[in-house]
């Protein structure tokens, strides 16, 4: 019967969707057209979807031929009452009221092939559970087993099959340890029954790591998990053997490089820190925090405010703030004042990233450099002497002849000259002047002068006693005390026994200067094993050195008295030829102390010499 729906909404799109899924043999209804004033009304829609005829006047709609059902869905009893006197005798009218008798009629049948589908279903499903579960459970890579109560198999997966190298067939009905008693799993029977009674009793899983005997030392993680049957009893146990070993050596593997890495960083004498995004540590090496005065516990979670002095802590975010905004490694001079010292460190810090290349926080690897700054500093002074040392050759050549011409000329007028003259007295205090410009350009020359020494293998001590002699004489050190302590076995150094002995007279004539020629001179020798070095030392009981003086007296013509301060300069520069320093310190007793250090000297003839 064709048929026409006045009414496109819901109701509509369920009876089309009915009727299309679902045709109804008795009825033989077929809807050809739909009407409705509102062209988005879901069954509307549904019927242009499906092809069919679709009007806004429900007029048009019923002049098409052969119409014998209107279904009236509206819901309107005027627009009902109107339309039953427009309707010829030959179309039926189903109104919106009995409508649902037609529904149920389409619901009746729709349910019945729903439980005749649902039926079909279960059987299929009960058919096909055996395989879809074996199928499951021969899935698992895992060996795996169900046990009924009396400790027998009653299901194997595959891998459990090809790990015993048996068929399903042979292990059903036997207990697990039977089958594994040739394998590396083997178990004890009673350990293997009181697991099972004990899963019975409590409900709950069984887990434990299984370890085969060595040499073929494996690792298992074996779980048994209890079965419930309808009622909550336990039927079945399910036992698992998942292999571990690969992931137990891992893990040690992973442990030793971490312990390797802990190692690194703790023993580490550079500064290496962590830090996460909120800027707090993470990880610190021992070295900071011994030299912050704290354990590296302490830093942990906290951020550098918290633990670091103000000036250090504004650096280490600013800069922290400048590596996460660039995302590049930077490079950093820093200084930092530890036990009230200067310390000059390169920081290296660098975005620290996690394994997809996230950054996640900071890392800072610091190095002290202060020595390496002190050095550069000390290799200047070298470089400033030697240019100096030119300069004054230079100028002491120049300045060398017009002074022999001065002095000649004077001694000349003097020998001229009677006695009692009264220009005598000018003319030697030209002579006297002359003489002492003439001391400071041979001094210059001294300094500048880059001659090979003559070096011969000398005992040091050799060289401090012939020092000695000769001070001993002069007048300035009549009320000056000498010590000497010098070590009874010290090796030769290879040396210009003059030249050296012009450092130690320089050393000792100073001492006695600053003492005002009262006091105390301790000369002494050693020998530093270790270092291979011979040490000269110098120490007065003057007012020593004051510390902002000490880089400055070695530099040419800087002096604290009235002289031409070239005397150290020159001391330096003869040291430095034999390969050797000069150290300058604060004694124990206030004064000061110079050491002159120099390599010492071993015959290459088997004929060391042993101390």
């Amino acid at each position: 019967m064709k048929a026409i729906i006045i009414g496109g909404g819901k109701g509509c799109y369920a009876i089309l969707k009915l009727l299309r899924e679902r045709p109804i043999k008795e009825l033989n209804l077929q809807v050809v057209a739909v009407v409705d004033t509102n062209p988005n009304a879901e069954g509307f829609r549904y019927a242009n979807e499906l092809g069919l005829l679709t009007f806004f006047d429900y007029k048009e709609a019923l002049k098409l031929p052969d119409i014998e059902v209107i279904i009236e869905l509206t819901g309107d009893d005027e627009f009902v009452r109107r339309l039953k006197k427009e309707l010829t005798p030959e179309i039926k009218l189903i109104e919106h009221s009995i409508a649902h008798i037609f529904w149920d009629l389409m619901y009746a049948h729709e349910e019945l092939d729903t439980k005749i589908r649902d039926l079909e279903r279960l059987e299929k499903i009960v058919e096909d559970d055996n395989v879809f579960l074996k199928s499951i459970f021969d899935s698992f890579q895992d060996l795996a087993v169900v046990m009924d109560g009396e400790h027998r198999i009653t299901r194997a997966n595959k891998s459990f099959c090809d790990f015993v190298g048996m068929e399903e067939k042979q292990i059903i009905g036997k207990s697990c340890c039977e089958v594994l008693e040739n394998t590396v799993l083997g178990c004890d029977k009673n350990e293997r029954k009181n697991i099972d009674n004990c899963i019975y009793q409590t409900h709950k899983p069984y887990f434990m790591i299984y370890v085969s005997p060595p040499p073929q030392e494996t690792y298992w993680e074996v779980t048994h998990s209890p079965i419930f049957d309808s009622k909550g009893n336990v039927k079945y146990i399910l036992t698992n053997w998942h292999k571990i070993t690969e992931l137990v050596y891992l893990k040690r593997e992973v442990e030793t490089l971490e312990q390797k890495l802990k190692s690194f960083i703790n023993n580490a004498q550079d500064w290496i820190s962590m830090k996460n995004l909120n800027g707090e540590y993470i990880l610190v090496n021992p070295v900071i925090a011994k030299a912050f005065g704290k354990k590296p516990e302490d830093f942990i979670g906290k951020r550098p405010e918290d633990v670091l002095p103000p000036k250090i802590s504004q650096t280490v975010k600013l800069h922290d703030a400048e590596v996460l905004r660039t995302g590049k490694p930077m490079l950093y001079n820093e200084t930092i004042m530890l036990n009230g010292e200067e310390h000059y460190f390169r920081m290296l810090r660098f975005p620290l990233t996690d394994s997809q290349g996230k950054v996640i926080g900071t890392c800072t690897i610091g190095r002290d450099a202060t020595n390496e700054v002190h050095l550069m500093e000390k290799l200047i002074q070298s470089e400033k002497l030697a240019a100096l040392g030119k300069l004054a050759a230079g100028v002491a050549h120049e300045i060398n002849n017009p002074l022999t011409g001065i002095l000649s000329y004077a001694e000349s007028i003097s020998e001229e000259l009677d006695k009692n003259h009264p220009l005598q007295e000018d003319i030697a205090i030209i002579i006297r002047e002359t003489l002492r410009c003439r001391d400071i350009v041979r001094n210059l020359l001294d300094f500048a002068k880059q001659y090979t020494p003559k070096f011969e293998v000398v005992d040091p001590n050799f060289i401090i006693q012939q020092s000695l002699d000769l001070v001993r004489r002069l007048p300035q050190f009549k009320d000056i005390e000498i010590k000497v302590n010098l070590a009874e076995k010290i090796p030769k150094i290879k040396a210009d026994v003059k030249q050296i002995q012009q450092v130690i007279l320089n050393f000792l004539i100073n001492a006695a200067d600053a003492m005002k020629y009262r006091g105390e001179i301790i000369i002494s020798s050693e020998y530093y094993r270790q270092q291979k070095k011979c040490i000269i030392s110098v120490e007065d009981s003057g007012p020593g050195i004051p510390e902002n003086l000490m880089d400055k007296i070695f530099e040419p013509f800087f002096s604290t008295k009235s002289t031409s301060g070239l005397g150290l300069a020159v001391s330096w520069g003869i040291i430095e030829r034999h390969h050797g320093t000069i150290e300058v310190d604060t004694a124990s007793s206030g004064g000061a102390i110079f050491k002159i250090v120099l390599p010492a000297y071993f015959e290459l003839e088997g004929n060391e010499l042993e101390l």
